[in-house]
């Protein structure tokens, strides 16, 4: 720490008295004036058949969700060739302000489906124009008019009733959101619209009830978890309004809106400690956060001046009402307890004397001392990257029927360059779970690279020679350090605050790696953790965490829902062939793996083509863009070719990651 740093902190201890009562004037004066910007949401969510303009479009205002009010005609533009394309549109960067939503060209766009009559979206979209010009009594004609053609519509009627919110006539919009329910009652976005529309009616317990319908309907859901905070705002229940923000913030941690809002929680139960990380981070993810009544509490809290880095939002509870502890102290001082746990950090002093500290051990596994095989890993409970923290580019050789080097630590994102320096043809893979790649056959010479992305061990084999093994463990985010020949392990200095203390090496078994996770705290003082571990497993063994999904039933998942979206379209229904599909591609061959699978082991492209025959059932089942006869026959002979290259895949993916000796 620079000597300017220390003095500053010195300064700000000193200056406690001063700052505490400055801190809360200014919190009461500027929190009321940021509640009401903060209390204008944001959308997301848009579903696939969803995200495209076509001839009639519908912008979506911030505060809607998924779906909602139609705009002008404007020009067709393509559909997305995947589902990773729609990640490219983050709503959480738009503005907050509700009434310039519409005309925000960063706002998200999406349709009313393009089954419907043309008459009923030219209604729509006449409807929607007249709302935006303030002509009510006109649009509410057109909107009539609209569901008098397609009376059992509930898209109609959702973006009738998004159009009523838009003029505070909850009454009506509230009736409308009813209608769409009733017609389609599994459509999480329809409950989520309508719980948007009893949050901005102020009826607390009504928007409670409907998001948490949605996340029974989609446990994933980030932003019902973060409208669900707001709702319990409402009622002043400040413990449970916390605790849904922290749920959504550990769906999607670089949610800018979710980081502000905690930090105002937090703020009004005064735990100003707890707050300011995260005041920090949504500043970060999103400059429109940087509210004048936010930087003067980053100010006071020492946050804001020059040569101060941003603390790291960690997601624990506020503690109770009366507990000394959260009000405010030096603003390098973090909470005592770890995250949403009652128990002690291990180490021995909670408040942080140094900003770094030097950590060192010993581990032992079955009594003997471990050997340079084994790393230890300090991961941040924040999730965040440590300073300085990089990916490297690794070169693992295979040279006389062995990999050089046989064990290598490297961060998450790395890239790895497999380069057979052999005689002999090699065909290296990995089943290790959620790291399952198969390069093929490699002659003499030649050479192959892939990049890791998600944390964990990663056992190198090669089909050809059962003997060949070797590992790469990906690490997280944090530091990393290798044991040395006698078990030994130090991180000279390392950022004082929580983290998780694991050791992996490849004689043990899974399970022994995570009954022997530790939760610390450093604190500037020298701590020493040793690692005394008891397994089963044996010197020299090679234990994997592989995948156990059974892709078969996976298939057989995909199988049955075709056929029930084919039956439901040749009985006329109109929303559970849509939604049959979806489930099929995004629950079961995106959400369960197989998608995943299949592009590491095979080819991204591979991996697409599958999904682009399914989704082309959809689009024929939603009667979009047809140019051929489509009849029960040709939809199931499609079906039916989809789920035979499906087995196809599963077959071969099967032996490439389970060779037979």
């Amino acid at each position: 720490m620079s000597k300017n740093k220390i003095r500053h902190t010195e300064h700000a201890s000193k200056s406690i008295p001063v700052i505490k009562p400055l801190i809360g004037v200014l919190l009461m004066g500027g929190i009321i004036w940021g509640l009401f910007s903060l209390f204008q949401p944001a959308g997301d969510l848009v579903p696939y058949n969803k995200y495209k303009k076509t001839e009639v479009s519908v912008a979506v205002p911030e505060d809607t969700g998924p779906k909602s009010q139609p705009k002008p005609p404007s020009p067709p533009a393509k559909e997305p060739e995947s589902f990773e394309q729609l990640a490219q549109n983050d709503p959480d960067k738009n503005a907050l302000d509700f009434t310039k939503a519409i005309s925000d060209p960063t706002v998200p766009q999406t349709t009313p489906p393009t089954d419907l009559p043309r008459e009923t979206l030219e209604y729509i979209s006449k409807g929607m124009d007249l709302v935006e010009n303030g002509k009510y009594e006109r649009a509410e004609l057109e909107f009539e008019k609209a569901a008098d053609l397609s009376p059992n519509s509930p898209e109609v009627f959702s973006i009738w009733g998004a159009a009523l919110r838009m003029q505070k006539k909850f009454k009506g919009a509230n009736k409308r959101f009813a209608r769409a329910y009733e017609l389609a009652p599994e459509d999480e976005e329809i409950v989520f619209n309508w719980g948007m529309s009893r949050l901005f009616e102020k009826d607390a317990d009504g928007a409670i009830d409907l998001f948490q319908k949605t996340l029974k309907l989609n446990p994933k859901h980030y932003l019902a978890y973060n409208y669900l905070g707001k709702s319990y705002g409402l009622k002043k229940d400040y413990q449970k309004e916390e605790a849904n923000y922290v749920k959504a913030l550990e769906i999607k941690e670089d949610f800018a809106q979710g980081h502000f809002n905690l930090g105002i929680t937090r703020s009004l139960q005064k735990n100003f400690e707890g707050a300011a990380p995260h005041f920090t981070r949504a500043i970060e993810l999103d400059k429109q956060y940087e509210k004048p009544f936010v930087v003067q509490f980053l100010t006071a809290m020492g946050l804001k001046k020059k040569g101060i880095g941003p603390q790291e939002a960690k997601l624990k509870p506020s503690p109770q009402k009366g507990d000394k502890k959260n009000q405010l102290k030096e603003s390098e001082k973090t909470a005592q307890k770890s995250e949403g746990s009652d128990h002690k950090m291990e180490g021995s002093d909670s408040k942080i004397t140094n900003p770094v500290t030097h950590v060192k051990g010993k581990v032992t596994i079955n009594n003997l001392s471990a050997n340079d095989h084994g790393v230890v890993i300090l991961e941040t409970k924040s999730k965040l990257k440590a300073p300085k923290q990089t990916v490297q580019s690794l070169k693992v050789y295979q040279r006389e029927l062995q990999f050089e080097p046989a064990h290598s630590v490297v961060m998450i994102g790395s890239t790895v360059t497999f380069i057979n320096d052999d005689r002999e043809v090699h065909n290296i893979y990995s089943k290790s779970s959620g790291n399952q790649f198969n390069l093929g056959a490699m002659a003499a010479g030649a050479s192959r690279e892939i990049q890791l992305k998600t944390p964990g061990p990663v056992i190198l084999r090669c089909n050809l020679h059962k003997d060949m093994m070797g590992t790469v463990f990906v690490v997280p985010n944090g530091y990393f350090a290798r044991t040395d020949a006698n078990g030994n392990y130090q991180f000279d200095e390392v950022k004082s605050q929580e983290y998780i203390l694991e050791f992996w090496h490849p004689q043990l078994y899974p399970e022994d790696v995570a009954k022997n996770v530790k939760s610390i705290k450093l604190t500037g003082k020298n701590e020493t953790f040793d690692f005394k571990i008891a397994s089963v497993s044996k010197l020299g063994e090679i234990h994997d965490l592989v995948d156990a999904t059974d892709y078969n039933i996976v298939v057989d998942d995909i199988e049955r829902e075709m056929a029930l979206a084919i039956k439901d379209w040749e009985e006329g229904k109109k929303y559970k062939p849509r939604k049959r599909m979806l489930i099929a591609i995004t629950q079961h061959y995106d959400g369960k793996g197989l998608k995943g699978a299949i592009a590491k082991s095979f080819s991204e492209q591979r991996s697409l083509k599958l999904e682009q025959a399914m989704d082309e059932i959809r689009k024929q089942l939603s009667g979009i863009g047809n140019t051929e006869k489509v009849t029960a026959d040709s939809l199931k002979f499609k079906a039916e070719r989809v789920v035979a290259q499906l087995r196809n895949n599963v077959k071969e993916l099967e032996h490439r990651l389970n060779p037979k000796p």
